[in-house]
């Protein structure tokens, strides 16, 4: 049987401040359900939740959660929040 390659501990997520205004903003906004997703999951990893914790809160995926945060930490918050190319 073959054994999965375990995956890279995610390395927790701290907004800088002008993000977490702008996060705040933004969730006042009228916004499509997937959006309001992702601008909470960035929320809730700042505030130190698990990637499970943050997946269970906002009814989404591990691997979702995962993808919003590693797009945080690469490009920001704008990146984040909207679909891959």
């Amino acid at each position: 049987m073959r054994q999965k390659k375990p995956r890279p501990r995610f390395p927790g997520l701290k907004l800088k401040d002008e993000d977490r205004e702008l996060l705040r903003r933004k969730a006042r906004e009228r916004l499509t359900v997937r959006t309001w997703k992702r601008i909470r999951m960035l929320q809730l990893l700042d505030e130190g939740k698990t990637l499970a914790a943050t997946a269970a809160a906002v009814g989404s995926a591990v691997p979702s959660v995962r993808r919003v945060g590693e797009r945080y930490l690469a490009a920001g918050v704008e990146v984040a929040l909207k679909d891959a190319k």
